[in-house]
């Protein structure tokens, strides 16, 4: 009956393995790259949305001695760059300036608006002197139609720099530099293989270019991934290779076979397909950090098939096993369970594709292993039994120190080490949320932004105005009340409205400029001829209003969300809201939303330690609950310790690695409280094989992939040490002795 009823298991395991692989073949999961779509649930995607619209920006500085050479190679650099892929906005500068001059008297900078608002007149004709004057701009159009140069200053208050195109060359600190501002197709955007495919093809390109008294640097997000991917990419290569020799090599020496290398390799293989198959089945797309710490995790599963070959029990061995290998994923699993009610799509992700995992590895050992002709060969066994009556000596002389130890130190120097551990904890613990902080660009990077910044002199936080409105008009109108404020806190901005006001704000500009030439243009304008002068007073603005027509399209593309939503763009603005409008500051909303994310972590570490602890009491007693719960807590506790030891900010990246720490240090508890025969050489190689893999990954490149390998390397060995500490032989003896009378 037995054997039919596994039979049973083993179709139906099988049955569900080609009915997932059936569903992922015809509905792929997509991979999910943007980091923020890990933390924001659907509601915030504003923040996601807009961040994804500034990042797939790419800017080329072309810096040389001479104006005419910088504006050269800047578009010879633009005509090597896949229009179809990546495009800056080709701006009509003529047709702009002409569309200016038509409709001169309805503009005004904002500066200009408000100094004529007050009726300061005095400055207004001071700064008309200084546009006169200017040596890098020309006034626009006629002065004797504009003698103020109030055009010329509207133009120039466009941008930082006085420009509004790119390839126009201007100077800077005895430089002249021209600027590419590359936009990134939305397609190729999602696509991070591709593109990081063209911009190594601008890397070439900037190679090539940069030569003969010239300089081309690169900024924006894509070149940062870029060279983070491409360094990242072959050091995860190389240390997966290392990692996968290192494995071979200790199975090939413990087992003297490649029989138990392939079934484990097979069985963890087999999981990670469940995993994501199942990931797929449930969300739209999988985060690449779910690949990344879920896979991780499988690593566990390496216990369940290394405890069946280890054994050495023949037919009997799944028998021998079953209760450890089952109270070890029941525990784990429930662990992760709690993570499904965290409120945002990267711990859900997680759950899903470890729960899945896991209990994929665990049945495959259970229903297929027994089907393996394995044993260990007698020269195995002897040279095997060698080693293990080291261990047990080793074992027995450590039982024997801790037992008297204990009993003679251990009341006064247990809790004083304890003491000295939280003190760590508590005064020298420090978090740090700033996404900054996670990735530390090369120095060349680093210098390139800082130039950018200098260059449009916006190298400050950036906050984000959405603004709703009825029509393009409503929409232009809203922002200027935005606008204003800025303007008056001095704070620069830009926006649509900025470009081309509107209607409303074109008769406000044209009834103070009649004012103006009515009070000052006879005392102003004595350079003028007196006929001149009367007829700009008293001439009627009645040519219309300047429109968003197609030589504005450009700005369609960069201020447009949708054709009732626009934004405002604020450059190192402190305050909170305008005219009821949220200011969204990408720096500042972000590392809120990760201090949120790891607050729910930690607040999720203490019903995890909880539910595990009812579990372990339920399963076996409340004293064996505690001695198989302690070793985590302690390897959690002595991370936390050892990052404060050497004032390492603890981020949200540490705390997921702590679940990680959790879920393996748990299982070497539970397969060494309760483990079948040799267990002690499986929980070794297991975390031997996991240490050395994450100790390569400390030496990564990557800050974020270097800290996340050095807390699971250090808290994976500490659980290991924690479980020897305190589950004796003992345990395993009176569990054994357990397990027999129960029979």
């Amino acid at each position: 009956m037995h054997s039919k009823l596994v039979n049973i298991l083993r179709i139906c395991f099988i049955i569900v393995l080609l009915v997932l692989g059936f569903l992922s073949v015809i509905k792929p999961a997509q991979t999910e790259t943007n980091i923020l779509k890990a933390l924001f649930s659907q509601n915030e995607n504003v923040l996601v949305d807009l961040s994804t619209r500034f990042s797939a920006k790419i800017n080329v500085i072309v810096e040389s001695d001479s104006p005419e050479k910088s504006q050269e190679i800047s578009q010879k650099f633009y005509s090597k760059v896949d229009k179809d892929k990546i495009h800056t906005t080709n701006a009509d500068i003529v047709g702009i300036i002409t569309d200016y001059e038509k409709y001169h008297n309805n503009l005004l900078s904002a500066k200009t608006y408000n100094l004529l608002k007050n009726k300061q007149y005095e400055k207004v004709e001071q700064n008309s002197l200084e546009a006169l004057y200017n040596p890098i701009m020309q006034p626009i159009g006629s002065i004797e139609e504009d003698p103020f140069l109030l055009l010329t200053d509207f133009v120039m208050n466009l941008s930082g720099n006085g420009s509004i195109s790119d390839f126009t060359p201007f100077e800077y600190n005895g430089k002249y530099y021209s600027l590419v501002m590359l936009t990134v197709n939305n397609d190729l955007a999602l696509s991070p293989t591709v593109l990081n495919d063209e911009i190594k093809t601008l890397v070439e390109v900037q190679k090539e270019l940069s030569k003969d008294g010239t300089e081309i640097y690169l900024t924006g997000a894509p070149v940062h991934s870029y060279y983070a991917s491409s360094r990242s990419m072959f050091e995860i290569n190389l240390i997966c290779i290392l990692s996968v020799i290192f494995v071979i090599g200790l199975l090939l020496w413990y087992f003297r076979s490649l029989k138990p290398l392939i079934f484990i390799s097979l069985s963890i293989l087999t999981g990670i397909f469940t995993g994501y198959a199942v990931t797929s089945l449930i969300f739209k797309s999988i985060h690449i950090l779910t690949f990344v710490f879920s896979t991780t995790l499988i690593g566990i599963c390496v216990d369940y098939s290394l405890h069946y070959f280890v054994s050495d029990e023949g037919q009997d061995t799944v028998k021998e096993i079953f209760k450890s290998l089952t109270v070890s994923l029941v525990t784990t699993v429930s662990a992760f369970v709690v993570l499904l009610f965290a409120n945002f799509i990267l711990l859900k992700q997680i759950s899903v594709f470890t729960i899945t995992g896991l209990t994929t590895v665990y049945l495959i050992v259970i229903l297929f292993y027994p089907l393996i002709s394995w044993k260990f060969s007698p020269e195995q066994a002897k040279r095997l039994n060698g080693l293990r009556q080291l261990q047990d000596k080793l074992q027995i002389n450590w039982d024997f120190v801790r037992s008297h130890w204990f009993v003679k130190y251990g009341k006064v120097v247990v809790p004083l080490i304890l003491l000295i551990i939280l003190a760590f904890i508590v005064f020298r613990t420090t978090f740090d949320d700033n996404i900054k902080n996670m990735y530390v660009p090369p120095k060349f990077l680093i210098n390139s932004e800082k130039l950018f910044g200098e260059l449009v002199k916006s190298g400050g936080d950036i906050s984000i105005f959405v603004v709703k409105g009825d029509n393009l008009e409503d929409i232009l109108q809203r922002e200027e009340v935005i606008t204003d404020k800025l303007t008056k806190e001095n704070i620069s901005f830009q926006s649509l409205s900025k470009y081309v006001p509107s209607e409303k704000r074109q008769r406000e500009n044209q009834v103070l400029i009649k004012q103006l030439y009515k009070d000052k243009l006879n005392e102003y304008g004595e350079f003028l001829p007196p006929a001149q002068r009367q007829k700009l007073i008293t001439q009627s603005f009645g040519n219309g209003f300047l429109s968003v027509g197609d030589d504005f399209a450009f700005l369609k593309n960069n201020f447009l969300i949708d054709k009732n939503t626009s934004i405002v763009i604020a450059y190192e603005y402190k305050g909170g809201e305008i005219d009821g409008i949220k200011a969204i500051n990408f720096q500042k909303d972000i590392s809120s939303q990760i201090r949120k994310c790891r607050l729910i972590c930690l607040g999720l570490l203490l019903p995890i330690f909880v539910l595990l602890y009812l579990l372990l009491a339920k399963i076996y007693d409340y004293k064996a609950a505690v001695k198989i719960i302690s070793p985590s807590i302690c390897a959690v506790i002595f991370v936390f310790a050892i990052l404060g030891i050497f004032k390492c900010p603890v981020n949200f990246f540490h705390i997921l690695a702590i679940f990680l720490i959790i879920g393996f240090g748990l299982d070497y508890s539970v397969l060494r409280y309760a483990g079948a025969k040799n267990y002690e050489d499986a929980v070794f190689m297991s975390c031997m094989t996991s240490v050395f893999s994450f100790t390569l990954l400390a030496f990564a490149g990557f800050k974020l992939v270097s800290a996340l390998g050095t807390v699971l390397a250090i808290g994976l060995l500490s659980s290991y040490i924690f479980s020897v500490i305190l589950i004796s032989r003992e345990n395993k003896i009176l569990m054994n002795s357990d397990i027999k009378s129960d029979n």
